[in-house]
């Protein structure tokens, strides 16, 4: 028999071993506490002990059970099925560590930060709330543009893969998801006379980090790694160690007069072997001294630090460089991307031999 303390109705719930615990029936209405009594009454001679003892001791509540059991037998079943869940938060660290050997740590701590957008960090997820419609409502529900949200679902694509390798997903819901558009390809470029007068107005070291970066075409968080040991001088080469995939992991060829400048400040810092070229150097700092550099030449300051992967690419395929040796040097798995967003600036036949033409002395 319940009994009201407080704004609730309490009662004692016999449990399978015989004692008895005191729980509330989260109800001020004596009506609903009687039907909540007459179903713990009934589960108990049903002998649904699952449903009972989640019920007392979680993962939900009374009150949660209740609303089940007045939903019939389909949604006890879906309740049931639910205690047989999998809280996948506790696999985050395990997939963290997976993902570090088929990443960089700086990818994978972005990653970590991106699957958080759709499992909340301290808080349990289910299995079945992993599903394709719930993931395309966090997509959705993304406060940023086309282009970012398909790196979220690279992400917890990731996070999914992890998963169907420890068997706890059968398939990767995010294959079958549609992704947001990619933003319209971005094309801010400067011509070569201004990419040299940009460099040169940039102390050391930024000015040979400026100089690989425009005239190789290498993405800055790789350029900062490069140690002394990894530019061939007799090559004209770069080998540089990708952040995002294995593509990423290249040896680059570089313009003759970037070269120059590279070479220059190898001889007077004179660093040897495994010595990082660019030792202390971060992004942002390097973003600030170009701004600062674009200001003062009155060039668009709006000229970022990736920009410089357009002005190399655009520049060798207006030379009619092989798409594929472009895409090879951005650290692009293939020419697609290449020729979608550079494609329009590919000399044809007769450009090339005007060009031909005017070299004959």
């Amino acid at each position: 028999m319940s009994w009201r303390h407080g704004k609730s109705y309490w009662t004692w719930v016999a449990l399978r071993d015989g004692t008895r615990i005191r729980r509330s029936l989260e109800t001020s209405d004596r009506g609903t506490a009687r039907e909540i009594e007459g179903m713990l009454e009934s589960l108990r001679g049903r002998r649904e002990w699952q449903l009972l003892e989640a019920a007392i001791f979680g993962p939900f509540s009374i009150g949660e059970l209740f609303d089940h059991w007045r939903g019939g037998d389909d949604a006890l079943a879906q309740l049931r099925a639910k205690l047989g869940d999998v809280d996948l938060a506790t696999h985050v660290e395990g997939w963290a560590k997976w993902a570090e050997q088929r990443a960089n740590r700086e990818t994978v701590a972005r990653y970590r930060k991106q699957l958080g957008a759709l499992m909340p960090e301290g808080k349990p997820y289910l299995r079945s709330d992993f599903t394709r419609r719930r993931i395309a409502e966090a997509m959705t529900a993304l406060p940023c543009s086309g282009s970012t949200a398909r790196r979220y679902a690279a992400a917890w694509s990731s996070f999914a893969s992890y998963l169907v390798d420890l068997e706890i997903l059968d398939a990767n819901p995010l294959r079958s998801i549609r992704k947001p558009r990619n933003n319209p390809p971005r094309e801010l470029w400067l011509p070569l006379p201004d990419v040299v007068r940009l460099v040169d107005a940039q102390p050391e070291p930024f000015r040979t980090l400026a100089a690989l970066r425009e005239g190789a075409g290498v993405e800055v968080s790789a350029a900062l790694s490069v140690r002394r040991a990894d530019v061939d001088l007799d090559a004209g080469t770069v080998f540089v160690r990708g952040t995002k995939t294995m593509a990423r992991t290249r040896t680059v060829g570089l313009e003759t007069w970037a070269l120059a400048k590279i070479a220059d400040y190898l001889r007077r810092a004179a660093l040897t072997g495994a010595a990082l070229l660019f030792d202390g150097v971060t992004a942002r700092r390097a973003l600030d001294v170009q701004r600062a550099a674009l200001k003062a030449l009155k060039l668009d300051e709006q000229y970022t630090l990736h920009d410089a992967r357009h002005s190399y690419a655009l520049r060798q395929m207006k030379s009619g460089v092989d798409p594929q040796i472009i895409a090879h040097n951005l650290g692009h798995k293939d020419a697609l991307m290449v020729l979608k967003v550079y494609g329009k600036y590919r000399p044809t036949a007769q450009d090339l031999a005007r060009a031909q033409i005017r070299a004959v002395p």
